[in-house]
């Protein structure tokens, strides 16, 4: 197996485990992480009072190189966390962004 992909695939596991540690401040809320293969998720479910919560806090994928940022709902941005871990801008793909739109980033477009 590729080196930095091994090394990618490690960084997305560690992100996606340190976030599942955090204890929601409301409701009984549990976050549960998943790693399947390319794909990371973070996902929060459990009951806040008479209301159901189940949503995706984070989408992050690993393709071709590159780490693809599905969706982002924390609270300091899972980018920054990429960026600390040394991996470079033109490796990181913010897919929620229209593909256009990427161009006016200063991250990899695809």
């Amino acid at each position: 197996m590729d080196r930095q992909l091994e090394r990618y695939q490690t960084i997305a596991r560690e992100i996606v485990d340190d976030y599942a540690r955090y204890e929601p401040s409301r409701g009984e809320i549990k976050l549960q992480a998943i790693a399947d293969g390319d794909c990371y998720l973070l996902i929060s479910f459990g009951w806040n009072g008479d209301r159901r919560v189940h949503s995706t806090i984070l989408h992050l994928r690993v393709v071709e190189g590159k780490f693809w940022v599905e969706r982002d709902e924390t609270e300091e941005g899972i980018t920054q966390d990429l960026l600390d871990r040394g991996v470079p801008k033109e490796d990181i793909v913010l897919a929620f962004y229209h593909p256009e739109d990427r161009k006016l980033t200063e991250f990899a477009i695809a």
